[in-house]
């Protein structure tokens, strides 16, 4: 049998689970992908840009959790280095990274990189804001916009 302060931290311990909230906030996930200079298909992207985003439900934020570059090699063994940038609604265009390079990858004809990783992670910016990838080697750079 339970004595009567287990009995009553047992009660306590049901009625605050019976009335927590029934769930979390809700999140939305997406992604955005442009390709410029290319079909996307067999002519290739040069440059190609993926961004997975995040955002409670309702909210006018978007978080950026990882972004993605990548350009087919128009010089064969050559070196590319890539950067994403942002810009906000009315705002300039801003680097977010560094130059960072973008290894070939194997048995593939194209160069990748990226930065970032999946879930609720990264920084946020208002709904709009566009996100590109610049490849330096090219001058090249594709966008997106955060919807």
């Amino acid at each position: 049998m339970l004595n009567t302060a287990a009995t009553a931290a047992l009660a306590l311990l049901l009625l605050t689970a019976s009335t927590a909230p029934a769930s979390a906030a809700s999140y939305e996930y997406d992604r955005e992908r442009a390709c410029a200079g290319g079909s996307g298909k067999a002519g290739g992207c040069a440059p190609g840009i993926v961004v997975k985003h995040w955002h409670k439900t309702g909210s006018k934020a978007r978080g950026v959790g990882w972004v993605y570059a990548s350009t087919n090699p128009t010089a064969g063994g050559r070196a590319y280095h890539a950067r994403w940038l942002y810009q906000r609604p009315g705002g300039k265009l801003t680097a977010a990274s560094g130059w960072k390079r973008a290894p070939r990858v194997k048995g593939a004809g194209f160069m990748e990189t990226h930065w970032g990783k999946d879930g609720r992670t990264g920084p946020q910016y208002p709904v709009h804001t566009k996100i590109c990838v610049q490849i330096k080697e090219t001058g090249k750079q594709a966008c997106v916009k955060l919807t």
